[in-house]
């Protein structure tokens, strides 16, 4: 008789866990229901009713929250991005070194700013940037780098710092999935030059969409406003514009929001780790899954989904993927860990993407080797992205432990029903 689920047997997990996200009650009605009848639906609107805005009173919290002297709210974490690579002077011609596992908009960030992404290889053991590859690909064009804390760990600053006051190259740090997130008991995001964050839907701290552009250089942060706002700069004329920039502006309607999902942040924080906590001890006990080994320096870890390891031939030579199915037929809500396969081997990576001229990618500013993203090979990132990385979603770790438990023993049941997994794994490849 089947024991496993995927094979016909009994599902260990019969319902959700954590809780259903986004969480929200009455305080978020009533946030925007103020919106609605102050009639100030947008930031600029502060200037006339002589009223500070939701959204100047949101970025002044998370900054400062975030250990940032200032912060400028957007649209969302794409462009601010975007933003923060314009503040930091980077154009045309320059490079900009990014980790092979990410999100897209990391990349295409750079490629909006007309500079070039330069991918290079993942830390193994944390899914971030690996400082040596880092190095390796600095050139006189780099201009800056692009520091994803993967799932929200953050990435070893102290020898990334290091190797960017080195060389002169300004550290933008990608924080979309680390809000709270601590290196040495400093919040990540204005550790260097600049960092942003994002508010997404299904981010663990939400407002739907919005991002959030944060420094502790004054200089950084008037050029990241006024491209943000049409070129305008604070205590100006309203119109009078300083440099060519956009409208990124933030409604009043996403500050309403995060102002009132920010009063459970910290709560929501302490919840996940807790229970991470949880299941980390637990893995222990289980041959070829393991938590990332917490480097001490990561003082918290403020997680938009949780990675961990697989290994493959500690557990019995079954493939990852095919526990991923098991599990989750188990009801286990673990997927493939970071962003999937590494960024450069994406459609809109490829030559024909980049239109008639070729912008950037063949500027005549560049003055670097031809971009072929499909060339790029990062050893490390790719084994990672497809036999050893897994996830899960920050909103699963805000219940209690016993839906750890409930993980555990679908983890559990899975190793223990190994021959049923392989002979069900070898009936589906069979013709």
């Amino acid at each position: 008789m089947a024991k496993l689920a995927i094979n016909g047997g009994d599902k260990t997990i019969g319902r959700e866990l954590g809780r259903k996200w986004p969480i929200y009650d009455e305080s978020e009605e009533k946030a925007l229901l103020d919106v609605l009848h102050s009639g100030m639906w947008w930031r600029g609107g502060e200037r006339l009713a002589g009223a500070q805005s939701k959204v100047t009173a949101f970025e002044d919290a998370f900054a400062a929250y975030q250990g940032a002297k200032y912060g400028v709210a957007v649209t969302n974490g794409s462009v601010a991005m975007e933003c923060a690579l314009r503040a930091a002077g980077v154009e045309a011609g320059h490079e900009v070194i990014v980790p092979a596992l990410t999100f897209i908009s990391t990349v295409t960030s750079v490629l909006m700013v007309n500079a070039i992404p330069v991918l290079v290889d993942t830390d193994p053991g944390t899914l971030d940037l690996d400082p040596d590859a880092f190095e390796a690909a600095i050139t006189p064009r780099t201009k800056a780098v692009l520091v994803v804390h993967m799932g929200g760990y953050p990435a070893d600053m102290d020898r990334l710092i290091e190797i960017a006051n080195r060389h002169g190259v300004v550290i933008v740090e990608d924080a979309a999935h680390a809000h709270g997130s601590e290196w040495r008991g400093q919040r990540v995001g204005a550790l260097s030059g600049l960092g942003t964050f994002s508010f997404q839907a299904t981010k663990a701290f939400s407002g739907g969409e919005g991002g959030l552009v944060v420094t502790n250089d004054e200089a950084y942060a008037e050029r990241a406003f006024s491209y943000h706002h049409i070129g305008r700069l604070p205590g100006r004329p309203f119109y009078e514009f300083h440099q060519v920039g956009t409208n990124l502006r933030m409604t009043e309607w996403q500050g309403a929001i995060l102002l009132a999902q920010f009063a459970r942040l910290d709560e929501q924080i302490a919840t996940r780790e807790r229970n991470a906590a949880y299941l980390a001890r637990g893995l222990q006990g289980i041959d070829g899954v393991k938590a990332i080994a917490r480097d001490p320096r990561v003082t918290r870890w403020g997680f938009y989904f949780w990675n961990f390891l697989y290994d493959q031939e500690a557990f019995g030579g079954v493939p990852r993927d095919i526990f991923i199915q098991a599990v989750r037929a188990e009801g286990a809500p673990i997927g493939p860990g970071g962003h999937g396969e590494p960024i450069y081997r994406h459609p809109a990576l490829q030559p024909s993407t980049f239109g008639e001229t070729g912008c950037p990618i063949r500027c005549p500013l560049y003055q670097g080797e031809p971009v072929d993203f499909s060339r790029v090979h990062c050893p490390q990132a790719e084994h990672v992205a497809a036999h050893v990385a897994l996830r899960l979603p920050h909103a699963a770790f805000l219940g209690g432990p016993e839906d750890m438990d409930l993980l555990l023993e679908a983890i559990r049941k899975v190793r223990a029903n190994l021959d049923e997994l392989r002979a069900w794994a070898g009936r589906e490849r069979t013709p």
